[in-house]
């Protein structure tokens, strides 16, 4: 039987809902290639998700896997497979992660007005930055691929 997978627009209606499963959750963004628009048969579905950490830790702290809970809940309220769920914490993920989320991204959840912008502004990065990192990781590369003789 085919799924029919949920719009954008359905996933940001439904969207509010979440707090109540997930009290945490300060932002929640769809990227990668749902957002994009350039969906294959084998996309899943990334999602980055910006927590109130201390009042992550408070939540989580008594209840054994609630930590690893949020793409079971995704899937749940979203009516989504579990299993092709990525989601990447925004707390805690590299700033070239957090630059294709800011760029190609699209809002879901904020608790407060402005966050995805405020993160947006603060995580895009230009050309001239995207390029000294693409130099600053080929450069690692070939130190690591030198130490085994490559």
């Amino acid at each position: 039987m085919l799924q029919i997978s949920p719009t954008l627009t359905e996933l940001q209606e439904i969207a509010s809902q979440l707090p109540e499963q997930i009290p945490y959750l300060k932002m929640l963004i769809i990227f990668g290639s749902r957002a994009r628009g350039d969906i294959h048969a084998k996309s899943d579905w990334d999602f980055a998700a910006l927590y109130d950490v201390n009042f992550r830790e408070e939540y989580c702290q008594n209840r054994g896997f609630s930590w690893f809970e949020v793409p079971g809940i995704l899937g749940q309220v979203f009516s989504l497979n579990s299993d092709e769920i990525d989601v990447v914490e925004l707390n805690r993920c590299s700033s070239l992660i957090a630059h294709f989320v800011a760029r190609d991204g699209i809002l879901l959840y904020q608790s407060e007005s402005g966050q995805f912008e405020a993160f947006k502004q603060q995580c895009l990065m230009t050309d001239a930055e995207l390029e000294v990192l693409r130099q600053n990781l080929r450069q690692k590369i070939e130190v690591a691929l030198q130490r085994r003789g490559v």
